[in-house]
């Protein structure tokens, strides 16, 4: 496991997948056109070594920038093998026999490694910062509203049930000791915020990490299925538990050795305007109202290094974090959904845009149900196109979907269409941010009962003519 971030930015550079920028750069759009430029042609991670007017930071980029960094950041070959240990640990239920208990039992006390190993005191306490003038927050694109921190990861606990969450989460910078967070209304940090305001507290604590180990910064951005704790996650991504140590009086536990701290509170109804902001649907988000981050203290490592992404149209890092989310999460639902046979969130389709579903098909409506069924599963509900093929479908192969689509959907029996759903809240295509309408596509073969007959013979052909024009095929010359 990689013990922080500067640990993965080594395994990266001594398999060639680092470069480093050793010219002075301006976090003023300058290192964010550069990231885009290296993020669309599929190149390294890059750690910028000299920043205007930051003469102690470092910036590090696109650590996420392609597939291949996942299996190195995690140290496995299939991301799917991180999922199958999520499903086992949420199937632990010691029931049946004694055998049943004992080896249950067994398997709970092997988990005790992924544990979050807490320490008193790490080095991200080792430099204390007056102010966040003092952190080269970026400026992305040029009518953004300002600087920004563009892969904090915000943690918070739950005042009514204490399980604590990582979030990603966008953070404007207003001034030296004030930010505003953009939280969506669907996240669990703005949930816990109403708890706090239902039980009476006057503010809900929130750490800022920036510059984590790898694990940890993915586990911000993963759909984990609440109230599973994200820390638990993180060291099952990490394959073993991660430094952790607690700060502020909820004993919030954070990463020990990120680069970044940043604490403070939030209160209910304190609200602030947030943006514009150039975000990955292409556009430009309007500005709006979001929680105002009162800071109390900052602190950070030696010669720290700022960890940030930029988004936009896509292809950029954040499709890469999306493949890397399917990957990983596609044991669970099929967990959920047994009949799933495999998911693909296409780059194009901004993985909260559009998502094709191969299953295998038992029974008439069976396509509909799986659609309503994964809409009602976590970063699913966001999604406003679902597309069911068969299973004998590529579902990565946009081609053989196209075709599907084509040959299998009438689309007065087979689309179906949610209104007054609930949607991304940057989703700039629906009139109110949040909320809108969805469709499920049922691209799947028809059975008898949907079709009103027998569904036509696909053509095939002869098995004998196959045989015989492979056996001659170099005799035609072709």
């Amino acid at each position: 496991m990689h013990a922080d971030l500067r640990e993965y930015l080594s395994s990266l550079d001594s398999r060639g997948m680092l470069s480093r920028v050793k010219v002075e750069v301006d976090p003023h759009l300058e290192v964010a056109e550069i990231l885009r430029r290296q993020m669309y042609r599929g190149g390294n991670a890059v750690l910028f070594e000299r920043i205007r007017g930051f003469p102690d930071w470092r910036i590090v980029g696109n650590i996420f920038g392609g597939m291949e960094f996942f299996r190195v950041a995690f140290g496995v070959e299939s991301l799917e093998s991180i999922g199958e240990k999520l499903t086992e640990i949420l199937a632990m239920r010691p029931m049946g026999g004694l055998g049943k208990k004992v080896r249950a039992l067994s398997k709970l006390m092997s988990m005790r490694k992924f544990i979050p190993k807490i320490v008193s005191r790490g080095p991200v306490r080792d430099v204390e910062l007056s102010s966040m003038d003092e952190v080269p927050a970026l400026k992305t694109w040029p009518k953004d509203g300002g600087r920004y921190l563009t892969y904090p990861l915000v943690f918070t606990r739950d005042p009514e049930t204490g399980i604590q969450d990582i979030g990603v989460y966008r953070i404007q910078i207003k001034s030296g000791r004030r930010a505003v967070i953009h939280w969506q209304v669907h996240k669990n940090s703005p949930i816990f915020l109403e708890n706090c305001k239902r039980a009476g507290k006057d503010k809900l604590h929130v750490v800022i990490a920036v510059g984590a180990d790898p694990a940890t910064a993915f586990t911000g951005v993963a759909p984990v299925p609440y109230p599973m704790d994200k820390l638990l996650f993180a060291s099952l991504v990490a394959g073993g538990g991660i430094e952790m140590m607690k700060v502020t009086e909820d004993e919030i536990l954070v990463p020990a050795r990120a680069e970044l701290l940043i604490e403070g509170y939030v209160r209910p109804d304190n609200v602030e305007l947030e943006g514009p902001f150039g975000d990955h649907w292409g556009y430009y988000t309007p500005p709006s109202y979001f929680s105002v981050m009162h800071i109390e203290r900052i602190t950070c490592r030696e010669r720290p290094i700022l960890h940030a992404t930029v988004v936009g149209k896509p292809p950029l890092e954040d499709a890469w974090i999306g493949k890397a989310v399917e990957r990983v999460f596609l044991p669970l639902i099929r967990m959920l959904l047994p009949e799933v046979v495999d998911v693909n969130f296409p780059v194009h389709g901004m993985f909260q845009g559009i998502a094709v579903v191969s299953i295998r098909k038992m029974f008439p409506g069976h396509a509909k149900k799986v659609i309503m069924g994964l809409w009602g599963l976590g970063q699913f509900s966001l999604t406003r196109i679902i597309v069911v093929v068969d299973e004998d479908v590529n579902v990565h192969n946009m081609n053989q979907v196209l075709y599907a689509i084509a040959s299998t959907v009438d689309p007065r029996r087979d689309v179906l269409i949610v209104e007054g759903a609930a949607n991304d809240q940057i989703d700039h295509t629906t009139s109110t941010p949040g909320y809108g309408s969805k469709m499920g596509v049922d691209a799947t073969r028809k059975f008898k009962e949907e079709y009103g007959a027998e569904w036509p013979e696909e053509v095939e052909p002869d098995e004998e003519t196959v045989r015989l024009v492979d056996r001659r095929w170099n005799e035609y010359g072709l």
